[in-house]
């Protein structure tokens, strides 16, 4: 059965970054892996709460705070773990925010700080591997 991944994320270009990290990881893991995208706050959360994930790739900042029910990525972290499907999903959370207060948040919230600036995507795609690899 083939692993599922959100990717969640307002830049189709970090989208892509993922979706080729994804790629590699399809290797490393010797199965498919199904990518659900989403460019908005509001879309990421329905998508966490209703839909199972074997991993999470969260943005914090999404450019759609002109909509109502906007969250920011650290919010979404949060709420995946209180409610919702996903609650013990492995989640990257991939920011160009790089300070320490993110970064504890989002360590105190069980997710794994990933950031924008430096990113590869070998060393990406083994990481995203080893958290998703099946028990």
């Amino acid at each position: 059965m083939p692993y599922k991944v959100l990717v969640a994320d307002d830049d189709e270009g970090q989208r892509k970054s993922h979706g080729f990290a994804l790629e590699v990881c399809t290797a490393i893991l010797e199965d498919e892996i199904t990518i659900v995208e989403a460019a908005t706050s509001i879309e990421s959360w329905e998508k966490i709460k209703s839909e199972v994930f074997n991993l999470i790739i969260l943005d914090n900042d999404f450019k759609d705070t002109n909509l109502k029910g906007h969250l920011p990525g650290i919010a979404l972290l949060q709420l995946a773990r209180r409610e919702g499907v996903n609650r013990n999903t492995p989640i990257f959370f991939c920011s160009a925010d790089a300070y320490d207060t993110l970064r504890s948040m989002v360590e105190k919230f069980n997710g794994v700080y990933m950031p924008k600036v430096g990113y590869d995507i070998e060393k990406a795609a083994q990481l995203f591997a080893e958290k998703m690899k099946k028990k």
